[in-house]
């Protein structure tokens, strides 16, 4: 009698005929493996000299997660197509797809896990550049993603795997819940941070002011920010609340409006009025880090005759700012002594004019009193 392998009812899971026809089935999906393996290889290989010349990262992104692609996840799926053509029991047929599921389940994963890795190191080194705080916040987002992408797979294993994951799914759900409220604040930090990091409203050693705070951010974290006040102490916000706020960041300024108003005394000559524009303008255009804008006669106040002067500073520097106001009032002094124009200062002036009326010096009479 031939070798047979028996089950309990007699079905034969296979005969020396179907055992020849799996060995060869077995030798062929090992070489078929290897051949796809290297085909693969070789084609990511060729592709990623490719990518390297193009500006977008998802190519990158693409065959980086593709170049995880494992060999026994190859091998068994060339099996899970091979053993229903060799009519072996249904049992065989059911495990072999079970495998198959499990195998294609874990090289999602190692795909996903790839792909958010390498997503993460292109954000990092062409978006956040030298900014090292964000590297914590984007970090944990690549984190959070590749924990999601997990679970989500082993559901749907589990699905497929004929396994009711609804329980599962409610159970989750309802513990997510009770972890964000217990959490919320933190919750409500940690997406500011990513907010900040992705939106980009200030980063690391830009100058900022807050409501009456002012200083230069010193780092980004996942639930704080931290700035250097100009007094020297260090301030701390919490991300929610800094982006609730009102922000104004200096750094980002390409150039500054000033606006100064001067005063000359009532005496000044008619033509000297004239004149004063003019020497502004001058004075303005002679420094490299000024632009005119406009200087009038803007008005006649109560003690002085005003003229407003507005000009653009071409850099975002303050110290610029007032090195270059400062020389610009120096010459304006400078000139005025030499024009003997005179600067107002708030002052009253009384005139007694002469010959007043003789009635107007007289002593008046006591007025009658009626005893």
């Amino acid at each position: 009698m031939s070798p047979e392998t028996f089950i309990a009812d007699g079905t034969h899971f296979f005969d020396n005929a179907q055992l020849w026809n799996s060995l060869m089935a077995l030798g062929a999906a090992v070489v078929l493996t290897l051949v796809l393996k290297s085909v693969l290889h070789f084609l990511i290989a060729r592709l990623q000299r490719l990518a390297d010349h193009t500006h977008s990262d998802w190519d990158d992104i693409l065959l980086h997660a593709l170049a995880g692609t494992k060999m026994w996840v190859i091998f068994v799926w060339l099996c899970a197509v091979a053993v229903p053509l060799l009519k072996f029991h249904p049992s065989v047929n059911t495990t072999s797809r079970q495998i198959a599921v499990v195998a294609t389940a874990m090289q999602i994963v190692i795909w996903g896990l790839r792909a958010i890795g390498k997503w993460r190191d292109c954000f990092l080194e062409r978006r956040m550049g030298n900014d090292t705080s964000s590297v914590a916040a984007i970090g944990l987002l690549g984190t959070f993603l590749q924990a999601f992408l997990v679970v989500v797979v082993i559901l749907l294993g589990l699905s497929n795997l004929g396994i009711d994951v609804g329980a599962l799914i409610a159970g989750l759900g309802i513990g997510g819940i009770a972890i964000a409220l217990a959490a919320q604040n933190v919750l409500g930090d940690l997406l500011a941070s990513l907010s900040i990091v992705l939106d980009k409203p200030f980063v690391v050693g830009d100058a900022i002011s807050v409501g009456d705070k002012n200083g230069t951010v010193e780092h980004i974290g996942v639930k704080t920010t931290r700035v250097r006040a100009l007094s020297g102490e260090q301030l701390v916000f919490s991300n929610k609340s800094l982006l609730e706020s009102q922000i104004q960041n200096f750094k980002r300024m390409e150039e500054r409006r000033a606006v100064i108003k001067i005063g000359v005394t009532y005496s000044t000559a008619q033509d000297k009025l004239k004149a004063i524009p003019g020497w502004i303008k001058g004075f303005i255009n002679a420094d490299q880090h000024l632009r005119f804008d406009r200087c009038h006669l803007s008005g006649l106040g109560a003690s002085s005759i005003d003229f407003e002067l507005v000009f653009k500073v071409l850099s975002s520097d303050y110290n610029i700012f007032m090195d270059s106001q400062q020389a610009f009032l120096l010459n304006l002094n400078e000139k005025f002594a030499a024009e003997k124009v005179e600067f107002a200062f708030p002052s009253t002036s009384v005139y007694i004019e002469k010959g007043m009326p003789e009635a107007a010096t007289q002593t008046p009479a006591a007025p009658f009193v009626n005893a």
